[in-house]
């Protein structure tokens, strides 16, 4: 018998996860491919083991793209105060660094 998945994700970094988890919520059945020898590696050593998780400031104006468009709206569509509500929800302790620098208070493991 073969599995059968609604999507497959391809990268369990931080972002691959995080798409597979909001799919699996709706209730889709998802697929998560990794090529490195573990999922999340990397969201481990981010902010130095404490996982600088979202800047506030954070604007198109920080970012390169042939269509400017696509940054602002994607920046509009999923904001870091959007993030931050799934933080708190999810009861994870945070605070602020500079520059509106978010971190775990905690370690990332």
């Amino acid at each position: 018998m073969r599995d059968i998945y609604d999507a497959v994700v391809i990268g369990a970094g931080a972002a691959g996860l995080f798409c597979a988890g909001s799919l699996a919520q709706a209730g889709m059945r998802v697929a998560v491919l990794e090529h490195g020898p573990e999922p999340g590696r990397k969201i481990l050593i981010s902010g130095g083991g404490r996982c600088n998780f979202t800047n506030l400031e954070v604007s198109d104006k920080n970012f390169l793209s042939t269509n400017p468009h696509f940054c602002k709206s994607a920046l509009a569509g999923f904001t870091p105060h959007d993030f931050l509500a799934l933080v708190e929800g999810a009861g994870i302790a945070w605070h602020e660094k500079t520059l509106g620098q978010l971190f775990c208070d905690g370690s990332a493991r």
